[in-house]
């Protein structure tokens, strides 16, 4: 004999027939018991449940119309068209850094001084540059 089904609330009762219907069959099975117990032995319970089958028979009789073809389609083609904008956005996206790139290395190169092997002051500072970093072998022990 399965254990007696533990009290319910006429709150919860009325929960389960906001959430599930005025049908004890849709209700949960482990709370089905009490609620029935708490229908026939509370007419506040039995008074929710009469409010709440007209609603339930309405929503039951109602069908919903078929959709139209052309809204069907046009319907399920909006994530194929969500994606084709994701990928331009991607692309143009690729393209500005590239472009920004390429502006980056053409004004580089415009701005730059020319440096022509006569000019000894910049073929100095060259070599300079170039030869600070090499220690010669042998002089980083020295004092």
């Amino acid at each position: 004999m399965p254990p007696d089904p533990k009290p319910l609330t006429l709150a919860r009762f009325r929960e389960l027939i906001d959430v599930y219907g005025a049908t004890p069959a849709r209700w949960p099975d482990q709370e089905r018991a009490a609620a029935e117990l708490l229908l026939q032995s509370d007419a506040s319970a039995a008074r929710l449940l009469a409010e709440a089958e007209p609603l339930d028979a309405w929503l039951d009789g109602y069908e919903v119309a078929e959709i139209a073809p052309r809204l069907r389609a046009r319907v399920l083609e909006v994530p194929a068209l969500a994606e084709r904008k994701r990928r331009r956005f991607g692309m143009r996206v690729a393209w500005a850094v590239a472009l920004s790139c390429l502006v980056g290395v053409i004004s580089g190169a415009w701005s730059a001084p020319e440096v022509s092997a006569d000019d000894d002051e910049w073929s100095e500072l060259a070599q300079v540059s170039f030869y600070a970093d090499i220690d010669p072998v042998g002089e980083e022990d020295e004092p």
